[in-house]
């Protein structure tokens, strides 16, 4: 398959999030740092377990990204945002970013959401962030809801199954959707990965590189985010952070598999990584990787935003056939 920038598509990453962690945040600049590298691309966003703000920060995030022109819905897929009923509260550390003015009293940072309207079906988005790729990868750090509702629409598992690399779960402690998540254990038809809590408290992400390294632009909407979670210069656990590095370099070395398993999800929406009869691998620390995977979390996320490839433009007909009169007069 094409990307709609020219050249061969990188594989696809379908993002879950609440959106609601330093991590998450840092997750989201990390892969448009690997789509900057042409290492993987964002299929789709979507947000489960926060209110439109989470979904307007999503979407500036991209924005501020993405250089050159907006490009079209054909190209970027809306974020998909739940509005069946009350939404959830906006998480505070997305909404320094989201009302941040610039000198004209104008937001600081473009977006094309404003309302529930400018987003999408979640479990749509979810789909057509498979579909919209040769290949894909998703990861999980949000309530499985959405993810468990994609696997009801028609031939989605078939698609699944047939482009879908591996789905990364992602524990961070917060409870999980439990009917949901039993269910996608059950039926999700591609290899999954369970990114354990252990594995993002033992590779915190360095505080002192959030105002060091981002610092080459005056207004960065991820630094906005850390500094909004929590005041001063902090580390941050990094769990939507490894998921994404192993997804997307799943044979770099960066982390160590477990034998195979299985994820239990108990009556609170805990989960728990348990070896032995099942499909599910985990991922393991490697301590002789630690500053590598950390070092790789700095460049990643830090990365300036790089101009995409453009198409090559088709030959002006009436230049093509001056030139092809040309040539015979000259014969």
């Amino acid at each position: 398959m094409q990307s709609p920038f020219g050249g061969n598509q990188p594989i696809g990453v379908v993002y879950n999030t609440s959106m609601n962690r330093p991590d998450a945040a840092l997750a989201l600049a990390m892969l448009y740092g690997f789509q900057g590298k042409r290492d993987s691309r964002m299929g789709s966003v979507c947000v489960n377990g926060s209110g439109l703000g989470a979904a307007i920060f999503c979407d500036l995030v991209g924005r501020f990204y993405m250089m050159g022109p907006l490009r079209n819905a054909n190209q970027v897929l809306p974020t998909g945002l739940a509005a069946n009923g009350p939404l959830p509260q906006d998480p505070p550390m997305v909404m320094p970013a989201v009302q941040r003015k610039n000198d004209k009293g104008e937001p600081q940072y473009v977006r094309s959401i404003r309302r529930v309207t400018d987003t999408s079906l979640p479990e749509a988005v979810i789909r057509n962030g498979v579909i919209f790729n040769a290949h894909a990868l998703m990861i999980l750090s949000a309530p499985a809801t959405y993810l468990a509702k994609s696997l009801d629409l028609q031939g989605v598992k078939d698609i699944y199954r047939e482009r879908v690399k591996m789905l990364v779960v992602v524990d961070s402690g917060a409870p999980q959707d439990v009917p949901a998540m039993r269910k996608v254990l059950a039926e999700f038809p591609a290899p999954i990965v369970f990114c354990g809590k252990e594995v993002g408290d033992a590779l915190p992400f360095p505080g002192a590189s959030i105002d060091s390294d981002f610092a080459w632009a005056p207004a960065h909407p991820i630094v906005d985010a850390y500094h909004a979670y929590k005041s001063g210069s902090y580390d941050a656990p990094s769990y939507d952070m490894a998921a994404v590095l192993y997804a997307v370099h799943p044979d770099q070395g960066f982390f160590q598999l477990s034998d195979p398993g299985a994820i239990n999800v108990d009556d609170s929406g805990r989960l728990k990584f348990t070896p032995g009869a099942g499909k599910v691998r985990a991922l393991v620390v490697d301590p002789a990787q630690k500053q590598k995977v950390i070092q790789t979390y700095i460049e990643v996320a830090s990365a300036k935003p790089v101009r995409p490839p453009q198409r090559p433009k088709r030959p002006d007909a009436n230049a093509k056939a001056g030139a092809v009169a040309e040539v015979k007069e000259k014969q």
